[in-house]
């Protein structure tokens, strides 16, 4: 059952990757950017609960985190950039 859940998650990520890559904008590439980094927490999430690792839980929350500073921070510079 786990991978199935996984799967399907992992499956979600190929529109935000595809505006990552593709991404006209600057503010499309760090939107693609931001979306992938939540898909990949909760896949670690998601292992974590269901594998019964809760170290996992640990790693998601740090990794959202920095995804979510990252994506501040290209926010800063994306805005300066165009002044």
């Amino acid at each position: 059952m786990r991978g199935i859940w996984e799967a399907a998650i992992l499956l979600s990520a190929a529109p935000p990757l595809f505006r990552l890559w593709r991404g006209p904008s600057f503010w499309d590439r760090v939107a693609g950017a931001n979306s992938l980094n939540v898909r990949i927490a909760l896949v670690l999430a998601l292992e974590g609960v269901l594998g019964k690792r809760a170290v996992l839980l640990d790693v998601a929350l740090a990794y959202a985190l920095l995804g979510f500073l990252g994506a501040v921070l290209l926010a800063r510079f994306g805005e300066r950039g165009e002044r």
